[in-house]
C-alpha cells in the first residue's frame, strides 16, 4: 500500500511470514488450509507490529500467493492487486478487487474504464494489517499445458486495458511480458507499486506433497 506509511515493511513481512508458514505447515494438510493459515499469520503479525511501533502506524498490504501443484492451482487473496489466467485466447480475472471500485464494478455500478479513472480507485475494502483477522479469498482451479498465469498490482492492471494485457502476454515470454507490463504502467501514470509476476504452464507433472510452485505478491 504506497499511500500509507511503511507499506513496504508490511510487504516485506509479509512475504517472509508466508513463506515460513508454508514450509512449517504439514505437508499432509490440504493446500487450501496451508495457503489460508499462511496468510492468517501474515495478517496477525503485520497487525501487531503495526499497532507496536509508533512508526509503523497504519501499515497494510495486499497479497495475492498463488500455488500450482500439478494440475492444479490454489490462490489465497487479499486486496487488489489480480491473478489473471489466459487460456485459448481469452483472458479472465480470476480474483476479485477488495477495493470500493472493485465492489461498485461487481454490481454493475460502474465500468472498468470509469474504474481505471475515479478518484477513490485506490480504497480498499480489504488488506493484510488493518485488523486481527481478515477475510481471505481461496480459490481453487485447474492448470492446462499452455496457459498462462500473470499476478499484477494496481500500479499496472489500473492503468492498462485489458485489452492491452492480452496482447502483451500473447505476443512475449513471461520475463519480457514482465518488463513490458511494468514499463507500460509506468508510461501510462503507475507511480508505484508495480509489481508483475507471469508464468507460462509448460506441462502439469504429478504432484508430491513439498513440491509447489508459488507467484508471491
Amino acid at each position: 500500500m504506497g499511500g500509507e506509511a511503511a507499506g513496504e515493511v508490511a510487504s516485506g513481512l509479509a512475504l517472509e511470514v508466508l513463506g515460513r508458514e508454508m514450509e512449517r505447515a504439514p505437508g499432509t494438510w490440504p493446500l487450501t488450509k496451508r495457503l489460508r493459515r499462511a496468510v492468517q499469520q501474515a495478517n496477525l503479525e503485520i497487525h501487531t507490529k503495526a499497532i507496536t511501533v509508533p512508526d509503523l502506524r497504519r501499515m497494510g498490504t495486499t497479497l495475492t500467493a498463488t500455488a500450482v501443484v500439478g494440475g492444479s492451482l490454489v490462490a489465497a487473496h487479499v486486496g487488489d492487486c489480480r491473478l489473471l489466467r489466459l487460456r485459448d485466447g481469452k483472458l479472465i480475472q480470476l480474483t476479485k478487487d477488495h477495493s470500493l471500485v472493485g465492489e461498485q464494478m461487481q454490481y454493475g455500478l460502474l465500468s472498468a474504464e470509469e474504474a481505471r479513472t475515479h478518484p477513490r480507485r485506490h480504497i480498499l475494502n480489504r488488506c493484510l494489517g488493518r485488523e486481527l483477522i481478515v477475510g481471505i479469498d481461496v480459490l481453487s482451479t485447474d492448470v492446462r499445458p499452455g496457459d498462462v498465469l500473470a499476478q499484477m498490482s494496481d500500479g499496472v492492471h489500473a492503468f492498462l486495458p485489458e485489452a492491452e494485457i492480452l496482447e502483451i502476454l500473447r505476443a512475449h515470454p513471461p520475463e519480457d511480458a514482465c518488463q513490458t507490463l511494468v514499463r507500460r504502467g509506468r508510461e501510462t501514470g503507475g507511480e508505484d507499486n508495480l509489481s508483475v509476476q507471469v508464468v507460462a504452464i509448460l506441462d502439469c507433472p504429478p504432484p508430491s506433497p513439498r513440491r509447489w510452485w508459488r507467484l508471491g505478491r
